[in-house]
């Protein structure tokens, strides 16, 4: 997309905003001074040049960005993060960048534990077994989201800090540019001067041999002086062959931690908390799509929340109710709607997970109130969903005869009848097992 083509679609996005969510002025005084300078389609960023990235200016667009968040749904097709940069570094990575990337928005799972708690331990305090940290895994998990993440917690913690978070290609393009202009000096002052450097994307230094020169020298000057250094890369670093073994080495010599295409569950909180920033609660029609989404994206949180993004945009511009089935007529082109078989193991777990207890717990003799009433339940929705006999049931359930199992689905078909927030219940169940999918 060439530079007057990112202009037009921008001025586009300012027009589709809505004036009874963002008023003429704001969108006059904020957003139309901003100037597109660069898009990045692999991360979904657009940089805009500013006069000056003032406090004030980057919290009235953090505070109004979920409005223009649809709109750039609407005339681009998909979700971008905002990117400022002020007009004399428009080339580079600026300091500040990805406001929202903090601690607090970053949902833990078992895919990315280890890679979250050394990322606070250097955050709070420089940990020299933790230096260098070297965190790796695919596009889109969350490298970048730490990263970043560290950098606003240590300078809203300690701001007499100087902090400098940089992409591995922006490094190589400020080196150029400092080659060109004869002022070297000045950029290692800038590297080897820093508290923490924090530097994204590092598989991208192979074939630069100055860069990697340069990255060798500023990493054994911060080292030297115990300085905080954070590096991430798609790949740990002995699968990094193009680098030579003496930077390897060095990239080895700390903590490595990595982080897993996140699991289900973590699917569903990441896309949970999205809506709960949105300030939207969750019933049962927006249950179901956040199960569809976590369901068919599930090696990308960037393609994840994308996803999201894209449905509630569609869904604020046209004034249609958020469904499943809608969801699915949007996101037809993202992704192929994998079918997803509802058996009684998924509708058990959806079951325990629900009211809080194990799935041996449904499965055991116990005659507790707090394991009879979801058994019961259990039985139902997999006589329901399924095509499993009466007997069949009874033995998901210990062996239970056949008459236990009438008796339970009779019961919870009474229950429904009768009370509509059990019944209502029961729908946010079936909507975590997968029904109608």
């Amino acid at each position: 997309m060439t530079i007057t083509e990112l202009k037009t679609k921008w001025k586009q996005v300012l027009d589709a905003c809505p004036t009874d969510k963002i008023n003429a002025v704001k969108l006059d005084q904020w957003y139309r001074p901003l100037t597109p300078v660069s898009i990045d389609e692999e991360n979904a960023v657009i940089a805009f040049a500013a006069t000056e990235t003032n406090p004030m200016q980057k919290n009235m667009i953090n505070t109004n960005y979920h409005i223009i968040e649809q709109a750039i749904v609407q005339i681009f097709g998909k979700p971008y993060t905002i990117r400022l940069v002020e007009e004399q570094d428009i080339g580079e990575v600026p300091d500040f960048t990805y406001t929202h990337y903090t601690f607090d928005s970053f949902v833990s799972g078992p895919n990315n534990r280890l890679a979250l708690a050394a990322s606070l331990a250097i955050a709070e305090q420089f940990t020299p077994e933790y230096n260098p940290l070297f965190i790796y895994g695919g596009s889109g998990l969350g490298k970048t989201h730490l990263l970043t993440a560290i950098a606003h917690y240590v300078k809203e913690k300690n701001p007499e800090k100087k902090v400098l978070y940089i992409t591995t290609e922006a490094f190589t393009n400020e080196l150029i540019k400092a080659i060109k202009g004869q002022s070297t000096e000045e950029f290692h002052e800038k590297y080897r001067k820093v508290d923490i450097l924090l530097l994204d994307d590092i598989q991208f230094l192979a074939g630069k041999e100055q860069t990697v020169e340069e990255v060798f020298n500023t990493f054994n000057a911060l080292y030297s002086a115990n300085k905080q250094i954070v590096l991430s890369s798609d790949k740990p670093p002995k699968d990094l062959k193009d680098l030579p073994d003496r930077l390897i080495t060095r990239f080895s010599q700390g903590m490595i931690a990595d982080i897993q295409a996140p699991d289900y569950e973590t699917r569903v909180a990441i896309l949970q908390q999205k809506i709960e920033e949105k300030g939207l609660s969750i019933d049962q029609n927006l249950a179901e799509v956040l199960d569809l989404i976590a369901q068919n994206v599930t090696d990308n949180i960037r393609e994840l929340e994308g996803a999201l993004t894209r449905v509630l945009g569609m869904a604020g511009l046209s004034g249609e109710k958020i469904t499943k089935d809608y969801a699915k007529s949007i996101l037809k082109d993202v992704f192929i709607i994998k079918e997803r078989e509802v058996t009684p193991e998924n509708i058990k777990k959806a079951v325990a997970e629900f009211y809080g207890i194990k799935i041996s717990d449904l499965e055991s003799s116990k005659r507790s109130r707090v394991f009879v009433g979801p058994r019961q339940v259990a039985m139902f929705l997999i006589r329901t969903h399924t095509s499993l006999s009466l007997p069949q049931i009874g033995q998901e359930f210990g062996g239970r005869d056949h008459t236990t199992v009438l008796y339970s689905c009779e019961k919870i078909e009474e229950e429904i009848q009768n009370n509509k927030e059990f019944a209502d219940k029961l729908k946010i169940i079936e909507a975590q097992f997968g029904k109608n999918n």
